[in-house]
């Protein structure tokens, strides 16, 4: 048996790679020439990279469909493969190593903690929320806050999204913290705001709530459930402050209903109405693509700059 010698943070290009690692999202590519081709996403405790498993010219594209219809999210697997620098990311590219997809490494053969990507500090997260539900002085509004929080499976376990940012264990609770403390911070800038802060914080709170039923652990890692597309996490979250909306000001829970509603800016369906609105929707945004820039640039050294994969956005180092 193979041994974890090679971790995500140590490829580089040009690399030969031979290792185990977790799989945790598997999806069909177009090629030029009209074939196909195998994009993975793979992870271990030093962070997620990208592999391309384009196989061999012997291989038809249904034979290349079935190895990425047999690919378990949440397994590892044995990549073996060559690094590759392509438009600044390096990735692993696979061809005869096509054939290692087809059944998955027995976990058990591994120390579970070299494969579990969670750069959060949980405790440190889960004070940091505490710390902000403690600032709402309305008692109704403080029940509802902690009656979701505290009923809502995977909560503090789930990632805020599957790729673009916090993407990885006890994102969404970090991503939501981040949230809360930019909005309250903007509330407290901007002359003369009169903003409802305990409002502000209970939309900030649990805008995002609705994600935690969107994912499901499976082995390594969290996958997306078809709820994150088929009814999207908004309308999920909402259904979630409904339950608990009992001893709330109707006014003040339909405003807090609204900044959950309202996140995604000129994005969403809802668009802000109120400063409250707009403050969550742009504290959100800052969180979502300010670790997408950061982490699109962690790897890079001085002077050096690429095209971001999470962000889309050019990023450097100076």
């Amino acid at each position: 048996m193979f041994e974890k010698t090679v971790f995500v943070e140590e490829i580089n290009g040009g690399a030969q790679v031979d290792a185990p690692f977790v799989v945790d999202a598997a999806g069909l590519r177009e090629k030029r020439d009209g074939g196909k081709y195998i994009q993975l996403t793979i992870s271990d405790k030093t962070g997620r990279g990208t592999c391309k498993v384009w196989g061999t010219s012997e291989l038809s594209v249904e034979q290349v469909e079935a190895f990425c219809r047999a690919i378990r999210p949440g397994e590892i697997y044995r990549i073996q493969g060559y690094a590759k620098v392509f438009n600044g990311t390096c990735e692993v590219n696979v061809n005869d190593g096509i054939t290692c997809l087809a059944t998955p490494v027995p976990p058990e053969a591994f120390e579970p903690s070299l494969f579990v990507y969670a750069p959060v500090d949980c405790d440190g997260v889960r004070r940091g929320l505490a710390r902000m539900a403690a600032k709402i002085e309305d008692p109704g509004i403080s029940s509802l806050v902690s009656g979701v929080m505290n009923t809502t499976a995977g909560f503090l376990d789930a990632p805020a999204a599957k790729r673009h940012h916090h993407a990885y264990i006890g994102g969404l609770a970090e991503h939501t913290l981040e949230t809360a403390e930019i909005a309250l911070s903007l509330a407290g800038t901007v002359c003369r705001a009169g903003m409802d802060t305990d409002v502000l914080l209970a939309g900030a709170l649990l805008h995002d709530v609705g994600k935690a039923s969107c994912f499901r652990r499976q082995g390594f890692s969290f996958v997306a459930l078809p709820e994150y597309t088929l009814v999207g996490h908004t309308a999920i979250g909402a259904a979630a402050l409904m339950k608990h909306s009992a001893g709330v000001d109707p006014a003040r829970f339909s405003h807090i209903l609204h900044i959950l509603m309202a996140h995604h800016g000129p994005h969403g369906e809802v668009q802000p109405r109120t400063p409250e609105a707009w403050a969550v929707h742009f504290a959100d945004n800052a969180s979502a693509f300010l670790r997408g820039v950061c982490d699109d640039a962690a790897d890079l050294g001085p002077g050096e700059g690429r095209q971001g994969a999470r962000t889309g956005k050019a990023v450097y180092r100076f």
